[in-house]
């Protein structure tokens, strides 16, 4: 896949997991061209992925290269005059624009083309449509027209699809600040607080409806009463958390990313310790604290505690951001209690009288139901199920930063975290039976993961792949042994899992783990196809077709490479095996075909 916008999350291999999320919001952009798909607000707090998700699918979209256009703008956290802001705003929908037209990748860094480049790039390809455009908006700005300008760039994502019958996703990261930071005059004196309103309208398009995203959820959702009224935006909530299997794969990923390698026992307990979280496990693998270890249980735990509890540790400090700025705003220890109470009951929702009472009626309903609110606007609680009920937020991380900013100073007990944690791993690991069929439970649905960890280790070495002949089913074709004598020599240079093909007229074809070798003339690709379901669903004949002819894709990719291909070997491998009809007729195609049984005797 061509990484068209740079994301922000580094290598994309590292983007885990997500799968619900994205087949949501793909499911939801394969409505735009029906004009049915009603504008989206993503709400969770910082660092729980959103803006990833979002990245990842303005790539998607640019790499179908269909009649959904994407164009992503991040609202920054600083300061900024109404019409400098509007030409960022402007540049960057014409630069994504442009570069989806020209097929043309973004600058490394995503800035947004000046506007002399983009007049450049237009007048290439003839869009006079483009030219006009800059030019109406050029003159806004030269007179310093500041509304005229703004409603100019706003609107033009909608103006554009109407006009050169288009669609487009229209996608705005971080939107809550546009009502703190954006100011209509340039001495930053009158504030913009309603500027989110600018969108009443354009939020209804189905030429060019908007995801928009926020990292204070009741932030994001106090605005969305105030300035989207009449549920103008279908709000989305997104967990900071991934599925179990999607967390320990982000375990695998980020340990292998940062050449810190881990058992199969230690990544399990740092997933269960981390509850999936993806923020919290990079954080972990990237630790500066010059005595982490990654090789023991042990080790995992001090390095956690270290992120935990040092004023250095990315963890903390991150948490530690939100609490102090939400605490200055309510300014006194009751926040603190209330805190710490609810974190304490993180998995149950309280009503105000239990708070109160806690607080031994020391603030009236009124002082105490303002302060909650203050606490829920800072993402530090989450209103229940009405306005009577409040909850912690059920990260057990928060808990013991909490814990550690305030146990001490409201309970007079100091909280020792290493000892907790050990105290977790303890109780983890008294049912060895049970850990471990977690572990076996989890591999079944990790089959991309195994394949692609193993492959990649052989790639490190610089070797063929380990014992493959053993790790395939019983193959009767003679045909297919000049194929099995090959792999079996051959070494792979690079190893995708999940790698995005694009194919001239078509909408592209992905594969679910792809290694690619080649030599000054020529190539060799190995290509699987995975299903990880029960014996009761085991590949069909129409999806043993489809992958005979998504390996064709593949063979029409290497060949536009410029090289000779050497070899092309499928293989596909389903969990509980196959129909005697289904892998009789993948061998006769020259598939190879494996179980998780056979794949993982062969890696012994």
């Amino acid at each position: 896949m061509i990484y068209a916008f740079k994301e922000r999350i580094g290598d994309p291999s590292l983007f885990c997991g997500r799968k619900q999320q994205m087949e949501l919001l793909m499911n939801w952009v394969k409505m735009i061209p029906r004009q049915m798909a009603k504008s989206r607000a993503l709400l969770c707090r910082r660092k729980s992925g959103k803006s990833a998700v979002m990245q990842r699918l303005f790539n998607l979209l640019w790499n179908q290269n269909g009649s959904v256009i994407p164009f992503y703008f991040e609202v920054r956290e600083e300061d900024q005059w109404l019409l400098s802001f509007s030409e960022a705003y402007y540049r960057t929908f014409m630069s994504h624009y442009l570069s989806f037209k020209t097929r043309t990748a973004l600058p490394f860094n995503n800035r947004p083309w000046q506007f002399v480049e983009l007049i450049k790039m237009a007048t290439e390809i003839g869009d006079k449509n483009v030219l006009k455009d800059i030019g109406y908006f050029q003159a806004h700005m030269q007179a310093e027209q500041v509304e005229q300008a703004m409603n100019w760039a706003f609107g033009a994502p909608a103006d554009f699809a109407e006009l050169e019958n288009v669609f487009i996703l229209v996608m705005i990261d971080e939107i809550q600040f546009m009502t703190k930071h954006i100011f209509y005059d340039k001495e930053h004196k009158v504030s913009g607080r309603n500027l989110p309103g600018a969108y009443h309208g354009l939020v209804e398009s189905k030429l060019a409806p908007m995801l928009v995203s926020g990292s204070y959820v009741g932030w994001m959702t106090q605005m969305i009463h105030d300035k989207f009224k009449g549920g103008r935006l279908k709000k989305t909530k997104m967990s900071s958390k991934l599925a179990v299997d999607e967390g320990l794969e982000a375990v695998y990923r980020y340990a292998e990313y940062n050449n810190k390698p881990v058992s199969d026992e230690v990544a399990l307990l740092i997933n269960k310790l981390l509850q999936s979280d993806p923020f919290y496990i990079a954080s972990l693998f990237r630790s500066d604290w010059e005595e982490q270890d990654f090789s023991s249980v042990e080790g995992v735990i001090k390095t956690l505690n270290y992120e935990i509890k040092d004023r250095d540790g990315e963890i903390f400090g991150t948490w530690a951001e939100y609490i102090y700025s939400t605490i200055q705003a309510v300014n006194d220890r009751y926040a603190k209690q209330i805190l710490l109470f609810l974190s304490k009951k993180r998995h149950k929702e309280c009503t105000r009288t239990e708070i109160s009472d806690h607080l031994k009626g020391e603030l009236s309903d009124s002082t105490l139901e303002k302060k909650l609110r203050i606490l829920e606007s800072g993402d530090l609680i989450t209103q229940g199920s009405n306005n009577f009920r409040y909850s912690g937020i059920p990260d057990d991380i928060l808990d013991l930063i909490f814990r550690t900013l305030y146990q001490e100073e409201i309970e007079q007990v100091k909280p020792d975290i290493a000892k907790e944690l050990t105290n977790q791993v303890v109780a983890l690991k008294k049912d060895k039976q049970s850990l471990q069929g977690a572990y076996n439970e989890l591999k079944g649905r990790m089959l991309e993961l195994i394949v692609y960890r193993e492959l990649n280790q052989c790639r490190n070495k610089g070797k063929p792949i380990d014992n493959f002949r053993a790790r395939l089913r019983a193959i009767e074709k003679s045909q297919m042994e000049a194929t099995l004598t090959a792999v079996s020599k051959l070494s792979f240079e690079r190893v995708w899992m999940n790698y995005y093909i694009q194919l001239p007229q078509t909408t592209g074809v992905e594969v679910d783990v792809l290694a690619l070798g080649e030599d000054k003339n020529s190539c060799w690709a190995l290509v699987f196809e995975l299903k990880n379901r029960d014996a009761k669903h085991l590949p069909t004949q129409v999806e043993a077709q489809l992958f005979v002819t998504k390996i064709e894709g593949v063979k029409q990719w290497l060949a536009s490479r410029g090289k000779t291909i050497k070899l092309v070997c499928p293989v596909y491998l389903s969990a509980e095996g196959f129909a005697d009809s289904v892998e009789t007729w993948l061998h006769e195609q020259g598939v190879l075909t494996s179980d998780l049984a056979h794949w993982e005797r062969g890696s012994k």
